[in-house]
């Protein structure tokens, strides 16, 4: 049922895009459309993004995270920008009950966004862009959980677990908000922040992963922060 509602969610989130998407179509003004007389191309261009955002993000965990993450954007239509971003990422972080956890694996989004700049308002010289979109995310990796300790209250007995070898596979969705900013000739900086939740969490009593590749830390929903650097071809 969980898994129900939040694809009802998605589904909704993905109307509203669209919607947004409709309205910026059919808001240039009659003699606007009339002037356009050339065909629109299919394909555009495409950007290439580097995540810078691990730098710091790794500095500020005390490399208890990694991550390395790319992406690559096309246009089409001039107003569809489909979207894939893939990546390495991984932890290894020890509790304040000496239990460590170590997961490292792969990442893969994909998804579309919708510029919410009309052109009019755009730079003439460069480019800039608004976008809001979603995405699909998956992820599979290995990982391991060690030195649990567990007392038996009735022999009084303590042992210590290890999980090792585990592995995985993670389904979720995303809700993303964007910003490209053109600060030389097809040179881009950008921010995104993004909802990411889980559509398939773990069951209760589960041995799980301390952290998820491209989701972050395992919970039924999380945020996440990208500050890129790209190239537009």
């Amino acid at each position: 049922m969980l898994i129900i509602q939040r694809l009802h969610i998605f589904k909704f989130l993905i109307s509203i895009l669209f919607v947004v998407s409709a309205n910026n179509i059919f808001a240039q003004e009659p003699n606007q459309k009339d002037s356009i007389k050339e065909k629109v191309p299919l394909f555009k261009d495409f950007r290439v993004d580097v995540d810078i955002s691990p730098i710091f993000t790794t500095l500020l965990s005390g490399g208890e995270t990694y991550s390395l993450e790319g992406a690559l954007q096309t246009t089409l239509l001039n107003k569809y920008y489909p979207i894939v971003e893939a990546g390495l990422a991984g932890a290894n972080k020890t509790s304040l009950e000496d239990i460590n956890f170590v997961t490292n694996g792969f990442f893969l989004r994909a998804g579309t966004d919708f510029n919410v700049l009309k052109q009019k308002n755009m730079n003439k010289k460069f480019t800039n862009y608004f976008f809001v979109g979603a995405r699909i995310g998956f992820s599979t990796f290995g990982y391991s959980i060690n030195n649990i300790i567990l007392t038996d209250d009735y022999w009084n007995e303590t042992k210590t677990y290890n999980f090792d070898n585990q592995i995985s596979a993670k389904v979720w969705m995303e809700i993303v908000a964007s910003i490209r900013v053109e600060i030389v000739k097809n040179i881009y900086l950008g921010w995104s922040i993004r909802n990411k939740n889980l559509l398939n969490p773990d069951s209760e009593g589960k041995i799980s992963p301390w952290y998820i590749p491209g989701f972050g830390k395992n919970d039924t929903s999380a945020w996440g922060v990208n500050y890129v650097l790209g190239y537009k071809f």
